[in-house]
């Protein structure tokens, strides 16, 4: 039986057509025939609703369940949406967000070909939903642990990469089965950079890494932390199905179309509540860093080996944030500013995400940032897009605990006569 909502939709759009279709046949006669006029018109949605919407033979198929479970997500994604935001600014993103989550979605669970894999971008230059890292690039493959595979490619000259492969879990929407660290990977490449990872079942005779793979693994995020992308070389890499098990597939299951639709209903209402879910303590303490390892937010998502420092910012008219921080010796780290959606607006033109390498340093190595929502005339400017409120995530790559930034918010008239010293000295937070 089709959703109750479904049906009411398509009666009312349905009878809406039958009172127009009179002056639309005209139109599509005049025009030399009704056939040649529908395949452009944009009323085709009105047209389309009369079409079925009886009992069908494939009613009961499981595609059709989770297709149907996609409709269902997407209408409540909506709702929440609607409930959350506090501006018309944040209600027109929200639905901005949703639409962008199911996209990549879309693309990685519906067109993955594990005989045939592709690495590609897990965020797009232009797509940036997901507590998405401007001053990264996320390759991913997807792939099925029955089968073995090899990854090659080469290191370039970024700072810092890894490799995870995650796999399905019960409970969740993903789980980190295996890791590869940055000093890991360098260990296994040649003099240029080039290197060969073999992902099986059983380990090769080859020469190159090895990553046992066991039958729940479904992909491959390798993320590499660009601090310039002047100065530096991206990494570069392939993936390959190898063995002799490969089996020949010509035409797709209902069953797995239909895992394939659930899980892009799944990765959808997980990326789109992330502002509720991911480290909800934030929203209750507004102003103030919460610290977590990679490890505890869930390494399917987070690299193992970050330490995040995240806050909900909020201001108010004409005020901006003042943040003092201490940075480590790593290889990478970056502050940036997300809206209440988790996305990272225009990064590719605008001071969205600062690196260790971009920021202005003062004379006791210590680095301020001014989160603001025009440029205040001083260094590390953090914009905000005229968002009231919005996150920040400071990564930063090796450590286990690190003091904890200083966060001041102030009117804007007053900036110009802050001291430029360090507004006291944070506390270490330990592990977590």
């Amino acid at each position: 039986m089709k959703p109750k909502w479904a049906m009411s939709f398509r009666t009312t759009l349905g009878a809406i057509w039958m009172l127009v279709w009179p002056e639309v046949l005209f139109a599509e006669e005049s025009a030399g025939g009704r056939r040649e006029a529908l395949w452009n018109d944009t009323r085709l949605l009105e047209w389309v609703s009369t079409i079925g919407g009886e009992e069908s033979r494939y009613d009961e198929l499981a595609a059709v369940r989770s297709f149907e479970l996609l409709q269902r997500s997407l209408e409540e994604l909506k709702q929440m949406v609607l409930h959350d935001a506090q501006s018309e600014q944040e209600a027109v993103e929200g639905l901005r967000m949703i639409l962008k989550h199911l996209a990549l979605s879309t693309r990685d669970s519906i067109d993955g070909d594990f005989m045939n894999p592709l690495v590609s971008k897990g965020d797009t230059r232009n797509r940036d939903v997901g507590a998405y890292n401007p001053d990264a690039e996320y390759d991913q493959v997807f792939i099925d642990g029955r089968y073995d595979y090899k990854l090659s490619g080469n290191l370039g000259s970024v700072p810092y990469l890894s490799i995870t492969v995650n796999g399905s879990a019960p409970d969740r929407q993903s789980r980190a089965l295996a890791y590869l660290d940055d000093a890991a990977i360098r260990k296994h490449a040649g003099a240029d950079g080039s290197f060969t990872l073999w992902l099986t079942n059983q380990k090769p005779a080859e020469p190159g890494a090895w990553i046992p793979l066991s039958d729940e693994a479904d992909g491959i995020v390798i993320r590499q932390y660009v601090a310039s992308r002047e100065r530096s070389t991206l990494a570069r890499f392939a993936v390959e199905a190898v063995g002799k098990d490969l089996p020949y597939v010509e035409q797709i299951t209902d069953e797995e179309l239909a895992v394939r639709i659930a899980k892009t209903a799944s990765a959808v209402v997980v990326g789109s509540t992330w502002h509720r879910t991911l480290l909800p303590e934030m929203l209750e303490r507004p102003n103030e860093f919460v610290a977590r390892t990679g490890t505890a937010i869930g390494a399917s998502a987070a690299n193992a080996e970050n330490y995040y420092q995240m806050a909900h910012y909020q201001l108010g008219p004409d005020e901006v944030l003042v943040v003092d921080f201490e940075p480590p010796k790593t290889p990478f780290w970056n502050l940036t500013s997300a809206t209440i959606w988790h996305e990272s607006q225009r990064f590719l033109t605008d001071p969205v995400s600062l690196t260790l390498d971009e920021v202005t340093k003062r004379k006791d190595g210590s680095v301020r940032f001014i989160v603001a929502d025009h440029d205040p005339g001083q260094p590390n400017w953090i914009k905000t897009f005229g968002h009231a409120r919005g996150f920040l995530i400071l990564r930063i790559v090796g450590v286990t605990s690190h003091p904890q930034p200083v966060m001041q918010r102030i009117p804007a008239k007053d900036l110009p006569g802050l001291s430029h010293a360090r507004v006291g000295r944070a506390v270490p937070t330990d592990r977590k």
